[in-house]
């Protein structure tokens, strides 16, 4: 059976690694569509009837949670999967809620994705994958902290102006992470 999947996120370089990744795991599927946008979500889904949508939940305008609540509401078949960064403890609950059949966080999308659009293909759901076992390796770096009372539908794309600080890590000669304070005055990179 050919799936028919349509991929939505607001950054290209997102869309295309998740394109990238289901055409090289599964090449029957057929990526019939992509948009950048919640209200070109619901559009594309209406038009070209897919299978499966993966749908970022973060985007300007209309967020994802957003869209699949309108389209869960006008009755559309699709069956959607949520594709985030936001991990929290109530991620699970909104998501389920907004009428979307699952979700999977951006950092295990390499394991993760295939799987759960297989498991959705199948009229199954996928909410998150069990840990895998921690292992103490010597230098990897540890998880991001998650923010466990944070909504993830407070989680917009936000509006970018000339002077915004942005948070980096950089590598240092010694292998150790530092974090350092970086913004824009005039087009040039500062440290703040």
């Amino acid at each position: 059976m050919s799936a028919r999947i349509l991929i939505v996120d607001d950054h290209e370089i997102v869309r295309e690694g998740i394109r990238t990744l289901i055409t090289r795991s599964r090449p029957d599927w057929e990526i019939v569509g992509e948009a950048s946008s919640g209200a070109q979500a619901i559009e594309m889904c209406e038009t070209l009837k897919p299978d499966v949508m993966v749908l970022d939940i973060t985007m300007p305008g209309m967020s994802g949670l957003e869209a699949v609540s309108k389209m869960a509401a006008t009755g559309l078949g699709c069956r959607v999967l949520m594709f985030t960064m936001h991990e929290s403890e109530r991620l699970s609950g909104e998501v389920r809620q907004a009428g979307a059949q699952g979700f999977v966080l951006k950092s295990q999308a390499a394991r993760d994705l295939i799987r759960a659009i297989d498991r959705l293909l199948a009229g199954g759901t996928f909410f998150g994958s069990e840990p895998e076992p921690e292992e103490n390796v010597q230098g990897s770096v540890p998880p991001l902290a998650s923010a466990p009372n944070k909504s993830v539908r407070d989680c917009r794309e936000p509006r970018l102006n000339g002077r915004r600080a942005v948070r980096v890590r950089r590598m240092s000669p010694i292998g150790t992470m530092s974090r350092q304070s970086f913004g824009t005055v005039g087009g040039r990179a500062v440290k703040v």
